[in-house]
């Protein structure tokens, strides 16, 4: 069985329990964590629609919002985008992110996820495209309230189950979560 395969077969079971409507944002996010490797056999499986199909015979929706694209989208609707091109230092902050970057992600994810309900499976996809640029863990927290219903959020790296830390990309800094993990 492929690792896509296996990743969607641990999400449908993790999916099919019933969903505590009590629980916190945080306690509302799945990280699907696979190795980078797998990146385009899990984006063969999400973009076909296959992953949208297995989860609606659930009784759940399904929305997304690919993040592999949003910098340079961002960055194309920037007003001073050529500028910070030709001085890019002056793209990060202190804290290492895109200055304004935040407020962009946030506000996409929150249009993308608009019409969807408590019931709904909201896929973050493409969360490598972030790499260097934006903080997926900060990301996360900054909408996990926003969404209604469940986050997924698809992770290209590794998870330490023993000091519930994820590594994004295998970078050496990783971060906790409360989030539940679906690995293969």
């Amino acid at each position: 069985m492929s690792y896509a395969q296996t990743i969607l077969d641990k999400l449908k079971a993790h999916l099919a329990l019933p969903w505590p409507v009590n629980v916190s944002g945080q306690e509302r996010v799945l990280m699907a964590v696979y190795p980078p490797s797998e990146e385009r056999r899990i984006r063969r499986f999400i973009d076909s629609g296959e992953f949208a199909a297995e989860i609606r015979t659930l009784q759940h929706g399904w929305s997304s919002l690919d993040l592999s694209t949003v910098f340079s989208q961002w960055l194309a609707a920037h007003e001073n985008g050529e500028r910070l091109l030709n001085r890019p230092t002056r793209l990060w902050d202190d804290k290492g992110n895109i200055k304004g970057l935040e407020e962009y992600l946030v506000e996409r994810i929150t249009q993308a996820a608009a019409n969807d309900d408590a019931n709904t499976v909201f896929a973050l996809v493409g969360c490598g495209g972030l790499f260097g640029l934006f903080s997926v863990s900060q990301l996360i927290g900054q909408v996990c309230e926003k969404v209604p219903g469940r986050i997924v959020a698809f992770f290209p790296g590794e998870h330490d189950a023993e000091n519930n830390s994820y590594r994004l990309l295998g970078a050496k800094d990783g971060w906790g979560y409360l989030a539940t993990t679906i690995t293969a």
